[in-house]
């Protein structure tokens, strides 16, 4: 495999758009309900859970930059094939374009399981899945450009989701914050370990790297959009922790939907089925980016172009939608992921970026030792 890829220019996007596309990643059906599993480990602090959790992630970021500019234009599956061989890197890849496909089947599944419960009870899975799908096919097709064109529209299409909370702090209880830090830190912990597995996302800079044509910028606009990721996270967990009380919060599934039932407007009564519906601009970036990441890896592992790769995984992803899940499945499909995304965007890129300082020091020495015998 080779190790830096050539991308021409006319394939390539500016780190302002990788950076839409690591905010657009970051925000999907987490931050529907988010809320009550964070709550319910530390309680009225979970905001600082939310705090403690995006200052982890800012670093996990920084690693992951950091490793990327170790090479001139490498993605992971190139740079796992330089530091563990082409057997173990192949392997290792393999299960990260695993990943990323699990990704995308959970964040579809997740969207289905919505529309069916608030929206469309009768609706059969195989159409809405069939639907998405398509969408998610003629995008990617298009290629990393358009894929960032999608992300900022959808961005620039629901960003005003935020501005909707207005309604529900009229009626805000604010003394349920107070006191404030009466959580143990243990239990502060825990909330920010919850917090991060729903905030994942932006390991796909990753394979988007080789794409993004003035990489000084990257670690600086990738930080922004984390940045502004978790200042949203943090507006919409204080705004439920003032509104619901600790009881409702608990019994709240759906927490931001909630949110959204206090929205009345004269010609809308129930403006949150406007919000799930628009919802689905949301959720195709993320579907569209995991599964791009998923075939970039085929291409890069077995030399497939890109709608090769599609070919191999749309059947398998419409397949794995239509599984039949109770909410008690969901919730164990959904910790079962978020402990692997736990290794695979937190953990990892700290170990990959030693062994890549490791290998290219001992690469230094070994040229410093020949250059001393000649």
């Amino acid at each position: 495999m080779k190790i830096n890829i050539d991308v021409s220019k006319g394939n390539t996007i500016s780190a302002f758009l990788a950076a839409i596309l690591v905010n657009s990643n970051q925000i999907g059906m987490g931050v529907l309900g988010f809320q009550r599993v964070i709550a319910k480990e530390a309680g009225h602090d979970a905001w600082i859970s939310v705090i403690l959790a995006g200052l982890v992630t800012h670093v996990t970021v920084w690693i992951i930059i950091k490793t990327l500019q170790k090479y001139p234009s490498a993605d992971m599956y190139g740079i796992q094939d330089d530091v563990f061989g082409r057997w173990l890197g192949t392997g290792l890849s393999l299960l990260y374009l695993t990943y990323f496909f699990i990704s995308a089947v959970v964040i579809l599944r997740s969207y289905i399981e919505v529309v069916q419960t608030w929206v469309f009870p009768n609706l059969p899975t195989w159409i809405l899945s069939g639907i998405i799908l398509f969408l998610v096919y003629y995008t990617i097709v298009g290629g990393i450009r358009v894929i960032a064109g999608y992300a900022f529209f959808s961005i620039m299409i629901t960003i005003w989701f935020l501005f909707d909370l207005f309604f529900p702090l009229q009626y805000a209880h604010w003394e349920y914050l107070f006191p404030i830090m009466d959580t143990s830190f243990e239990n502060l912990l825990k909330g920010m370990l919850v917090m991060s597995l729903t905030s994942v996302g932006f390991e796909v800079i990753y394979v988007v790297y080789p794409f993004v044509q003035n990489k000084e910028r990257v670690n600086k606009s990738t930080q922004w959009a984390v940045l502004v990721t978790y200042l949203a996270y943090v507006l919409i967990m204080i705004v439920s922790l003032v509104f619901f009380s600790q009881g409702q919060l608990m019994r709240t599934i759906w927490a931001t939907l909630n949110l959204h039932k206090m929205v009345h407007l004269p010609v809308l009564e129930r403006f949150e089925l406007v919000v799930i519906s628009l919802w689905l601009i949301v959720v195709l970036p993320n579907i569209m980016l995991y599964l791009w990441c998923s075939a970039r890896g085929l291409k890069r592992l077995f030399g497939f172009n890109l709608r090769k790769s599609l070919h191999w995984i749309m059947p398998l992803i419409y397949i794995a939608s239509l599984s039949l899940l109770s909410r008690q499945e969901m919730n164990r499909i959904n910790d079962i992921y978020g402990k692997i995304s736990m290794y695979a965007a937190y953990l990892y890129p700290y170990f990959l970026y030693i062994l890549v300082l490791l290998k290219q020091r001992t690469q230094r020495t070994q040229s410093t030792g020949k250059g001393e015998s000649a």
